[in-house]
């Protein structure tokens, strides 16, 4: 339910102002974080062993063309006036995506690392990419809750969210996720030969 617009003061009814704050000044390098750990890591385990990984470098590289799709829509958004979507909704769309890939990338890195018994230091930054990428995910899907019910109409909030999907979301899931979830598949698979022929 839409409770229209938030005064000024919103710590005290808003729990993730301190995130907020954040993300109105740094939102599009949010995803960076998880990115450049998952480089470190591969750097780690030697890149020749992450191989089957979507690399830290192309995830970037499709990231970068997010976010020209991303300020292209802004741009054609804007010549329907200011409040034709919420931006701040439709830019937390766009983190969570990238955020959301670098969640699988990192499970499918750290589930080869376990594989190929990678070094402890590669395997923990592994890790930090998964931990890093869900806790964007959930502090961002936890501050577009509240920007929705207070600071935008839900049709504003609609708009933002169906062009984020389209716009954000389609190019991540095609060209990072869905190779990334292959190569999880993949590891998973090795994880348990593994484990069986140590059971057998």
């Amino acid at each position: 339910m839409h409770r229209g617009n938030a005064s000024s003061d919103t710590s005290s009814y808003l729990p993730l102002a301190w995130y907020d704050g954040i993300f109105i000044h740094v939102g599009p390098l949010l995803p960076l974080i998880p990115l450049g750990t998952r480089a470190m890591a591969s750097f780690l385990s030697g890149a020749s062993n992450m191989g089957k990984d979507v690399s830290a470098s192309r995830a970037g590289l499709v990231y970068a063309f997010a976010a020209i799709i991303r300020l292209s829509v802004y741009f054609a958004a804007g010549l329907f006036g200011d409040h034709a979507m919420s931006d701040h909704i439709f830019l937390g769309a766009c983190v969570f995506s990238s955020a959301h890939a670098e969640a699988v990338a990192g499970l499918a890195m750290l589930a080869r690392m376990c594989v190929i018994k990678s070094t402890v230091f590669a395997t923990v930054s592994a890790a930090l990419v998964v931990l890093q990428s869900f806790c964007l995910m959930g502090l961002q899907c936890g501050d577009s809750w509240f920007t929705a019910i207070y600071f935008h109409t839900p049709a504003e909030t609609m708009i933002a969210l169906v062009l984020g999907l389209l716009a954000c979301q389609a190019v991540t899931i095609g060209m990072v996720i869905i190779p990334a979830a292959s190569a999880l598949e993949l590891a998973v698979i090795a994880l348990r030969e593994s484990r069986d022929s140590r059971l057998g």
